[in-house]
């Protein structure tokens, strides 16, 4: 377990140093013209989510340690390419490759783990490297503001080339962990099981909806303070450390609830409605014109969203490890990560347009949206128990 976590927090210091300045850098250095520049990472962005399920497949054949290893190296390869780019298609390119095998390595990062530990202690040490990404992240944000006050460039490509290490560094870390075997060829499921799977990829396709809490915090909310409130736009960087903060110390023991498959369906409904209440507290925050009560309000809110968010990412655990495929776990993993991936690369455009355009309304189109994505869960789950419980009949 400690090289997990070590190799996790390498890994997310050089993901906070990178995702906190690679919009300056790729814009201001690498002279990118800012729309190509969106362009290019959400179009690259997208098509790399495609990858993940050809190396779920990989996973399960290949063996989790050698696959996870194999793309830990392959990001430190890709990240350097970013240092070459300066216009939409080298841009495009290292965009897709990277966010490939960044999608691909969570899937993996998960079949390891499963296969490392019983299934009873999978969850406590997803937590706890989950804490340790928060912290470590929260380290290389720090660094990135560093860099981000110098106006030569030469601190953003060392930034650029410490990142790429950070995975080198991790890549050693990994080697110390006993080799998994791959699963027996009797016991391989087919290439598309997962996919095959419609009750597992609906439930991963719905409750991904709950991974927009990201885009909220990041994207909706500090363009919401500062055109739909009176509260100051600093409240949502220090909102950003405050969820870091309260995850770190709260993750490991709100994940226990969702270590039972009722754990984690339960987890999945306090997570829509917690987040559905966010998302209408922040509207309630343009009706005061005091800057005392809507910050009162915000706040509010933001608490609810960190509960939220901690329960989905229980929630999200729980369901994928519960109910993938004995044979095929990464596979399942794979359709895990990338229709969480795919949330991710979209939520920023959709919560931004919603909030500058429909303002108050958007944030209640988007609790409407958050209410309504858990509902199926249950019955989802027992379609997809039915269906686990006739293939195990099927094998035997």
């Amino acid at each position: 377990m400690r090289h997990i976590l070590l190799s996790e927090g390498t890994t997310a210091f050089g993901d906070g140093l990178w995702f906190s300045m690679w919009a300056i850098y790729l814009t201001s250095v690498q002279g990118v013209p800012t729309g190509s520049m969106g362009l290019a990472m959400g179009l690259g962005g997208g098509i790399g989510l495609l990858v993940a399920l050809p190396v779920g497949t990989l996973t399960d054949r290949l063996g989790a340690r050698e696959v996870f290893l194999a793309l830990t190296l392959l990001r430190a390869a890709f990240s350097l390419m970013f240092l070459a780019v300066h216009s939409f298609w080298p841009l495009f390119i290292a965009a897709a490759l990277f966010t490939s095998t960044g999608t691909a390595a969570k899937g993996t990062k998960v079949t390891l783990i499963y296969h490392l530990l019983s299934e009873q202690h999978c969850m406590p040490v997803l937590a706890q490297a989950r804490v340790v990404q928060h912290v470590l992240y929260a380290a290389g944000a720090g660094a990135a503001a560093w860099v981000l006050s110098n106006s030569d460039p030469a601190p953003y490509h060392l930034a650029v080339v410490v990142n790429s290490l950070t995975f080198i560094v991790s890549a050693a870390v990994l080697r110390h962990l006993p080799h998994i075997p791959p699963t027996p060829a009797k016991r391989l499921r087919a290439n598309t099981e997962a996919l095959r799977n419609l009750p597992f990829l609906m439930i991963m396709s719905s409750t991904a909806v709950l991974a927009l809490c990201w885009a909220i915090l990041s994207s909706g909310l500090p363009l919401w303070l500062q055109h739909g409130t009176a509260v100051p736009v600093w409240i949502a960087p220090l909102a950003v450390l405050a969820s870091s903060l309260l995850i770190a110390l709260f993750q490991v023991r709100v994940s226990r609830k969702g270590q039972r498959l009722s754990g984690a369906v339960r987890s999945s409904w306090l997570s829509s409605l917690t987040l559905a209440a966010c998302c209408l507290a922040f509207a309630a925050a343009s009706w005061p014109k005091d800057p005392r009560l809507a910050t009162a309000i915000i706040l509010g809110g933001l608490a609810l969203h960190v509960t939220s968010e901690l329960y989905y990412v229980a929630a999200r655990w729980g369901l994928s490890i519960k109910l993938m495929a004995d044979g095929a776990q990464g596979q399942y993993q794979a359709v895990a990560a990338s229709t969480e991936g795919a949330v991710t690369a979209l939520g920023p455009a959709l919560v931004v347009t919603l909030i500058t355009d429909a303002q108050a309304a958007g944030w209640i189109v988007l609790a409407f949206l958050f209410l309504i994505c858990s509902l199926p869960v249950v019955p989802l789950c027992r379609l997809a128990l039915r269906r686990r419980s006739a293939v195990r009949v099927e094998t035997h």
